[in-house]
């Protein structure tokens, strides 16, 4: 027996050597050309954080170096880098589009890693697998990509490339996975009839547009996954994709798809899996052809305009189905009944579907996790068989719930309750063991917040008891969570101070502090911890006094920040000068003074909201800070979040949404979702002086404009007519002089204008949108003439649009030149013969002189003559 052992052992070692020396012979010793080209690209990149790399030595054979496959001949045939922190950018010169070789290239996930794809990669040819996924690469798809023939994988997601997708990639008839989802590509989809063997197709959010049925999706007798997600697709669904032998997986969502689905002709596919078409403007009636497909395991159809009544005893048919998304469609459910087995879901969306009552069904679910019955007509209690054993999303928001019946068996996965917009009173029902998310906000809740509530929700990372009627202190409870991302408390009526806590600790990792709207008092604590995470710090409308604290500045995450309605005494905050991702700033009615020029350091390129109205700014208006904020000067593509909001890193699809009031037009609206690309300036009812900043003329992107009340002095400036957004514009209560500029008229999407209690005169100019203002927005402004107001102009309108003189930039008045030359002919014509003809002058002399003695005959010479000779007889005495 030991000698068989010893045997094995040894038979055992021989064949490990052997399959070890077979390994090392499929890869031979590298070649120096290969080696210095690895070594070239190497150093043409910043690889100071890569491991990989380390291990890239000049005195190695580069067939072992981490991440690189060699052939028998010593010729690189694998380059693998992927995840190893590299930046850098590529050019047609780097020594890695030499490797002729190549048959694998993986740079994926090295974030700093891009610049322009260049041409030269259609020098390798023998490339068969590409992955450059999560890098920084940019600008369109070199045309050289089509030379690479035996591509199969090809993955160029989560980049920045843009134009259009390649007509080329035709070429590549052998690929079986495409995915350049995550970019920014344009245009039409091309066909892809050559692409037989196409598995794959990932285009997802993009800004592909037009329709699909250019496709010949029947052509692609392989493709299993199309994903065309987040674009703009229109246009109809081409009934070809729910009759495919292979496609199982179908994601058109949030596109502009519209019209019905009509009649599909012929027998639907038994392979499809997954349809998602949520977010179109799909409409008619329910396409009951989906219940002919029997292998259908998801289905949503969200968010549309289907109409009509669903009976959802038909997804009987639908065995296998485990996701069903009905909700937000202009359909009714019908739910009666009752001896039809439902499909054993895992996860049902049934919100905004005209329900009046919890569907019976719902209790033989044992295996749902995920329940969606917000936004219906819901009265009075929540069952207590809603708490299904394996429950984790229950969102029963805005219905007519006035009560819970909390049951024994809950699950112990509650991870998400959404009870907001209910009629529930009284005192907080009770918190569910290990909740994640909670929102209890907009109820009738009266009563103080528990004390120990931090004990209660030592795991949740969301709590919101906004929206009610709650009074008392913070509870300093709330810090013994370190979970906690989120703390919404507005619109209460909570008193007292802000616990310290909240602002030391809990700021370590704290993203969002709401306790706007409601009574507190004191100071805000300069204790903001030094790794302060805060990226919403909203305190609006409370009595809170003291200064900004320095310690804010800590807060180098922080985005929007609402100190408005309080007691604050201070100075501009130019101290956060380190939060660069600030993007609304609100500090009205305070007791802020002195002027806001920062110093130089102090820029926030993403501001796009500010609010200083109502305190006592003085100085000029800050013409180097407003050149910091590129925001407003530009339009900026943001496809992933059109909204500012918090998001939850471990909670997929769960937010908080921030919120902000503003006033525009005249009135205080509050912005539920504020759009990244909504930008507004508010420094009315302050002291600022001078001139209006030419900085103020490259904010393409402002909607709102606010400098009323203050004591500006200059003219209204003529680049305000160059901001194309501008909807809202006043100026008025200022000491603004001169005319109004002619470009104002050009301000298309202007709806509110006020220039009253200024200095201005002259014409108001004449334009469709400047005429429709009412008299009040020029009212006061003694030298103003024209319509709309009642005074008129002395002189005929000036036409925007008529002839003007080259020379001096103004209209010629023909009027007055035509009197002048009539004067300047008629004197020439008198003066001239007078001047040179004696006949005429003293023909001239005697007529004008026959005229004059008729009026005034004493002057007449010859009456003088006569008399004195019948009054002068020789020998008389007078």
């Amino acid at each position: 027996m030991r000698i068989s052992l010893v045997s094995w052992f040894i038979f055992s070692l021989f064949i490990a050597t052997f399959f070890s020396m077979a390994a090392i012979s499929v890869s031979g010793q590298c070649q120096r050309e290969q080696q210095q080209l690895l070594l070239g690209f190497k150093n043409s990149l910043n690889s100071s954080l890569s491991a990989k790399l380390g291990t890239w030595n000049q005195g190695t054979d580069c067939c072992s170096w981490d991440g690189i496959t060699c052939d028998t001949s010593g010729r690189v045939i694998q380059l693998d880098l992927s995840s190893q922190r590299l930046s850098g950018e590529t050019n047609n010169s780097n020594s890695l589009f030499r490797l002729r070789h190549l048959q694998t290239l993986k740079l994926a996930h090295n974030t700093q890693l891009g610049g322009q794809l260049p041409e030269s990669i259609g020098n390798l040819g023998q490339l068969t697998w590409i992955e450059l996924w999560s890098c920084k690469f940019t600008g369109p798809i070199p045309k050289t990509l089509e030379k690479l023939k035996r591509l199969i994988h090809l993955d160029f997601s989560h980049n920045n490339f843009f134009g259009p997708v390649p007509k080329t990639l035709e070429k590549l008839t052998q690929l079986i996975y495409l995915d350049f989802s995550y970019n920014s590509f344009s245009g039409p989809l091309p066909s892809f009839a050559s692409l037989r063997n196409l598995s794959e197709l990932i285009l997802a959010r993009n800004q592909l547009n037009g329709p699909i049925l250019s496709t010949n999706w029947s052509s692609l007798p392989n493709l299993v996954s199309l994903d065309l997600r987040r674009n703009s697709f229109s246009g109809t669904v081409p009934p070809t994709l729910f009759q495919s032998e292979s496609l199982k997986e179908m994601a058109l969502a949030q596109n502009q798809f519209s019209g019905g689905f009509g009649e599909v002709e012929g027998e639907v596919s038994s392979q499809l899996e997954v349809i998602d078409l949520n977010h179109n403007g799909l409409e008619g009636q329910f396409p009951m052809f989906v219940f002919e497909i029997k292998g259908l395991r998801y289905l949503s159809l969200s968010w549309n305009k289907f109409s009509g009544v669903i009976p959802l005893n038909a997804f009987q048919k639908l065995k296998n189905l485990s996701s069903l998304d009905l909700s937000y469609n202009n359909m009714s459910v019908d739910s009666t009944f009752t001896n039809l087995p439902f499909p054993d879901v895992y996860e049902l969306n049934l919100a905004s579907c005209n329900l009046t009552k919890f569907p019976e069904f719902l209790k033989n679910l044992s295996f749902l996790q995920d329940l969606d019955l917000s936004n219906n007509r819901i009265h009075g209690q929540i069952p207590s068989w809603i708490w299904t054993p394996h429950l984790f999303h229950l969102n029963l928001s805005l219905n007519f719930l006035v009560e819970l019946e909390r049951a024994s068996n809950m699950s112990p996965y509650m991870g998400v309750l959404d009870l907001h917009g209910n009629q529930f009173q009284g005192k907080i029902p009770f918190f569910p063991p290990d909740v994640r998310y909670l929102d209890y906000s907009n109820n009738n809740f009266s009563s103080v917040i528990p004390s120990e509530i931090g004990d209660f929700l030592n795991s949740c990372d969301f709590i919101s008891l906004a929206g009610n009627n709650f009074h008392g202190s913070i509870p300093e409870s709330l810090c013994s969570n370190f979970h906690l991302a989120v703390i919404d408390l507005s619109n209460n009526s909570l008193s007292g101070s802000i616990p310290h806590c909240l602002l030391t600790q809990m700021s370590m990792w704290l993203g969002v502090l709401n306790l706007k709207q409601n009574n507190l008092s004191g100071i805000i604590s300069d204790t903001f911890s030094e790794h302060c995470g805060l990226q919403t710090l909203d305190l609006n409308q409370n009595r809170l006094g003291g200064k900004v604290p320095k310690s804010l500045a800590n807060c180098r995450m922080l985005e929007v920040l609402d100190l408005g309605n309080n007691q604050i005494e201070d100075t501009f905050p130019c101290h956060l000068n380190s939060t660069s991702e600030l993007r609304v700033l609100v500090l009205r009615s305070n007791n802020f003074r002195g002027d806001v020029n920062c110093a130089a350091n102090t820029t926030w390129p993403m501001l796009q909201i500010i609010d200083l109205a109502s305190n006592s700014f003085s100085g000029k208006l800050p013409q180097g800070l407003l050149m910091t904020w590129n925001s407003m000067k530009a339009n900026k593509f943001e496809p992933y979040s059109p909204h500012l909001r918090y998001e939850f890193p471990l909670l997929t699809g769960i937010y908080f949404q921030d919120s902000v009031r503003v006033t525009m037009k005249g009135l205080e609206l509050d912005l539920v979702k504020i759009q990244t690309f909504f930008t507004s300036i508010d420094f009315s009812s302050n002291k600022f002086e001078g001139h209006i900043p030419e900085a103020i003329g490259d904010f393409k992107a402002l909607y709102l404009l606010n400098l009323s009340n203050n004591a500006l002095t200059g003219p209204v400036p003529s680049f305000l007519g160059n901001l194309p957004k501008l909807e809202a514009l006043d100026l008025s209560n200022n000491h603004l002089v001169g005319q109004i500029p002619l470009q104002l008229a050009n301000l298309n999407f202007l709806s509110f204008l006020n220039l009253s209690n200024n200095e201005l005169k002259e014409r108001i100019p004449l334009g469709t949108q400047i005429q429709s203002f009412s008299e009040a927005s020029f009212g006061n402004n003694a030298g103003l003439c024209g319509r709309p107001l009642e005074v008129q102009c002395d002189s005929p309108p000036v036409s925007k649009d008529g002839p003007s003189n080259s020379g001096t930039g103004k209209h010629v008045n023909w009027n007055f030149v035509s009197v002048e030359i009539g004067f300047v002919c008629g004197i020439g014509a008198v003066i001239l013969p007078l001047m040179f003809c004696k006949r005429w002058r003293i023909g001239y002399y005697k007529c004008t002189d026959g005229v004059v003695y008729k009026f005034f005959p004493k002057l007449d010479p010859r009456n003088r003559t006569r008399k004195t000779i019948s009054h002068w007889t020789p020998g008389r005495r007078l």
